[in-house]
């Protein structure tokens, strides 16, 4: 009978620490505060413009946001919004965001605001925007998309594996450096999407 309290105490234990395991992901947090908080512009969806923005953020040595940030790519009719959220999330930064990344440097965060009638799924939107254009190999499709949106670590990975089904080692070689480059400095990549 007395090993029945040391075995419940122990077993409420390891719940706990099995509990708090399961909720302590700070990346996801920020992403559900980020997805919580960001909106489509009424006026934007209406006017049908979507696309992906790419910002970077700086970080102070201490892991905090300063605020700062600068709009990479994607379009400027999006900058109210993503100044909005900017200020939101720095608001309620939080260092463990980083997940071990280091302090006092710059990042980069990706907002694709992208239009849905509610009625289909888009499995690649690399290719589902190709399909109302004339036909492209997957090379020019790729290519055309990191025109759009050059701070993508997928796209570089796809360009890769293209250029290795091509027998060009050397160029897939450059653009998985740069996926890896990119990966490293993207702390969050959230899809708003707007409804038509």
């Amino acid at each position: 009978m007395k090993k029945s309290p040391a075995l419940f105490l122990l077993l409420l234990l390891l719940g706990t620490i099995g509990a708090f395991a399961q909720t302590s992901n700070p990346a996801g947090e920020m992403n559900k505060l980020l997805s919580k908080n960001i909106r489509y512009p009424a006026e934007l969806r209406q006017a049908e413009v979507q696309g992906p923005v790419v910002i970077s953020i700086q970080i102070d040595r201490m892991g905090y946001m300063t605020g700062e940030y600068e709009l990479l790519s994607g379009d400027s009719a999006f900058e109210g919004e993503i100044e909005r959220t900017v200020s939101m999330l720095k608001d309620n930064w939080n260092p463990s965001f980083l997940e071990g990344k280091p302090f006092n440097q710059e990042y980069l965060m990706s907002f694709n605001f992208m239009l849905s009638t509610g009625t289909e799924f888009i499995t690649n939107p690399f290719t589902a925007a190709t399909k109302k254009e004339k036909e492209m190999s997957p090379l020019e499709t790729v290519e055309n998309a990191l025109e759009k949106n050059p701070f993508s670590p997928k796209l570089y990975t796809y360009r890769a594996d293209i250029f290795e089904a091509n027998g060009q080692r050397l160029y897939a070689e450059m653009d998985l450096n740069q996926a890896k480059f990119l990966e490293d400095k993207m702390l969050t990549e959230i899809v708003i999407v707007g409804y038509l």
